[in-house]
């Protein structure tokens, strides 16, 4: 169950525009709902691995409108614009740059936040850019006497699953609304780039199945999961 005297403040972190809202939109426009404050952390550009079939001023020009789309969906949330961290990382190549810049970039914002929560994805997820994610965030939210971060990883359609064995083994899952599974699906297709249609993993028809896959898991009738990285009690 999601509280919101132990979650007051939750950073998603997650690689690109859209694995948030693909992963865990229906947590997010649960927890906004209930008057957590939600921020999202999103390192990578979401374009650059396109250069070899893309010029650069195409690429600047679809930076623009990913960035542009990824506050449109956050609006979908009710996420204000100044909550939003948007990174230069290059797409599908974290693992050329060093770990460790990326774990200051992601300090950074803990320490201007202290969030309680951090939403990020697993360790197995087939993406390098998303494992790169995981690995920074366990580094950034290791616990100390002063700071205690829960960590939750989560599944994004499209690319969590490609691996395998995936070792995907999700032990919570979160009660989310017919309205919030509605929300998420309205901010994903914001994503004008990203966005497909059905049978794709990232199409409204499979997101909804997915949620409702996950709720009959959980015995919800709907539901996001994830695997617990850490927790306190």
């Amino acid at each position: 169950m999601i509280e919101s005297k132990l979650y007051k403040r939750v950073l998603t972190f997650f690689a690109h525009p859209d694995d948030e809202t693909l992963a865990a939109g229906a947590t997010i426009s649960k927890m906004c709902r209930m008057g957590i404050e939600v921020h999202a952390a999103i390192p990578a550009t979401g374009v650059t691995s396109r250069r070899n079939i893309k010029d650069q001023a195409t690429l600047e020009s679809e930076l623009q409108v990913i960035q542009e789309d990824c506050r449109k969906a956050m609006e979908v949330y009710g996420i204000p614009q100044d909550r939003i961290y948007l990174g230069g990382f290059p797409d599908n190549e974290m693992d050329k740059g060093s770990l460790l810049e990326l774990v200051h970039w992601l300090e950074d914002i803990i320490q201007q936040i202290s969030p309680d929560l951090i939403m990020t994805h697993h360790k197995y997820c087939t993406n390098i850019d998303h494992r790169y994610c995981h690995e920074a965030a366990v580094v950034a939210a290791r616990p100390s006497v002063d700071s205690h971060i829960a960590v939750w990883c989560g599944e994004v359609p499209s690319s969590t699953g490609y691996l395998r064995p995936a070792h995907w083994e999700p032990n919570l899952h979160v009660d989310v609304s017919a309205e919030d599974v509605a929300r998420k699906i309205k901010a994903m297709q914001c994503y004008r780039g990203e966005s497909r249609p059905d049978p794709h993993p990232r199409s409204p028809e499979v997101l909804r199945a997915l949620a409702k896959v996950r709720g009959s898991e959980g015995g919800f009738m709907w539901a996001e999961a994830f695997m617990m990285q850490k927790t306190f009690g």
